[in-house]
């Protein structure tokens, strides 16, 4: 579905003005990426509403987003499969109850893994140079401490499912 709206949009728009425009290809996959995190935002926030729990919700969707632009991670084979577990987990995140020692556990091991992985799997993916991965991984650390202060459960959820994203794929098997 979105792949077919991001080509009706990028066959429009070369139509529209064929000289100044990238190619529809470059344009097709520029809008799929931006349709896809539209329509998953969208959908979280609507859910969010739905399920009584809109600031939880996007507390919890914004440090995703935010950790996971400085962490990285590996990516789905399947952008379905993202979103489904993007909306999932950012949804339910709200209602998972940690005790205060849980918390801190999830927390330690989360940061560990950000200190070790971060910032992973951005060649292919992003244009950031190099030079930056060792302020990117300082800046992904602090975030992920930041819930030493806090001690929030949906946060601590969301940590650990982010900094497991930052693990190795087996070998042989299919990237995370």
């Amino acid at each position: 579905m979105i792949n077919k709206l991001s080509l009706g949009i990028a066959t429009y728009l070369k139509q529209i003005d064929n000289d100044n425009t990238p190619s529809i290809d470059v344009m097709k996959y520029a809008l799929y990426i931006i349709l896809h995190n539209i329509i998953t935002i969208i959908s979280i926030v609507l859910i969010a509403f739905v399920l009584q729990e809109p600031i939880s919700t996007l507390i919890a969707l914004a440090y995703f987003m935010v950790l996971r632009f400085f962490a990285g991670g590996y990516h789905l084979h399947s952008s379905t499969w993202c979103t489904i577990l993007s909306i999932t987990f950012v949804c339910v995140a709200p209602f998972i109850e940690l005790s205060m020692v849980w918390i801190i556990i999830v927390n330690a091991i989360a940061v560990i893994l950000l200190a070790i992985y971060s910032p992973r799997n951005f060649k292919g993916y992003a244009r950031i140079p190099e030079k930056y991965y060792p302020i990117m991984k300082v800046v992904a650390i602090a975030i992920g401490s930041s819930n030493f202060i806090w001690l929030d459960s949906s946060l601590a959820a969301i940590l650990i499912l982010q900094s497991a994203l930052l693990l190795p794929p087996e070998k042989g098997g299919e990237q995370a």
